[in-house]
């Protein structure tokens, strides 16, 4: 350090140079969109299926859909939308909502959605408020599914999944009441919470690079 000074020497102090300022928040930058995409796969949503909460436009790449992010780390629970491949097709994909899982027995009745938990024997009516009225027309047959004598029992590692819109006169998901459970490896990701609250800035930004 004395000789340092002696010949009048300094170090150079990267901090206070402004290029190498940049090139460190570019590469920050950089390694936290690979991380991001390595985990989070984008997803357009199509149809009606998870109305009022998402929407989806008529046909792939129409305008109109919303798109979000899925968690591929991320398991699913109760209440999650999450992203699964079609039970026959490795290349369709499905976006519903996971209502009951391993363990669980379930029923409809009217389009009142009933589950007895793993190791419990008595069935709760779920208070669903991400279901509209409207999209829920207790008269339709696909709105009564089982019974509380005849119920759906969910397999280890399956989930059983049903849209929002449950079904009106005019469309419906076509979910576990068609399909049967989902199981995990047909799961592609968890849609989180701050996905969903952030559709609209997504959405903008992919319609804009879309066109």
């Amino acid at each position: 350090m004395d000789e340092e000074r002696l010949l009048g020497r300094k170090r150079y102090a990267l901090y206070k140079d402004p290029l190498a300022i940049f090139l460190a928040v570019v590469i920050f930058i950089l390694l936290c969109g690979v991380l991001f995409f390595v985990r989070f796969v984008g997803i357009y949503v199509v149809g009606s299926s998870m109305s009022p909460t998402l929407t989806g436009a008529e046909h792939n790449y129409e305008k109109g859909g919303d798109y979000l992010y899925a968690d591929t780390y991320a398991a699913p629970d109760y209440g999650d939308i999450v992203v699964v491949y079609k039970p026959d097709s490795d290349k369709d994909l499905l976006i519903k909502r996971v209502i009951a899982l391993g363990g669980d027995a379930v029923y409809i009745d009217r389009g009142v959605v009933y589950v007895a938990y793993q190791n419990t024997e008595n069935f709760v009516a779920l208070e669903e408020d991400y279901v509209l009225a409207e999209n829920n027309d207790p008269d339709l047959p696909q709105n009564t599914f089982r019974s509380a004598e005849n119920p759906l029992i969910v397999g280890e590692g399956q989930m059983f999944l049903l849209g929002d819109n449950r079904g009106n006169s005019h469309a419906y998901s076509v979910d576990s009441r068609s399909y049967g459970t989902f199981g995990y490896d047909k799961l592609i990701g968890v849609v989180p919470r701050w996905a969903i609250n952030m559709k609209s800035f997504f959405t903008s930004v992919y319609s804009f690079f879309a066109f």
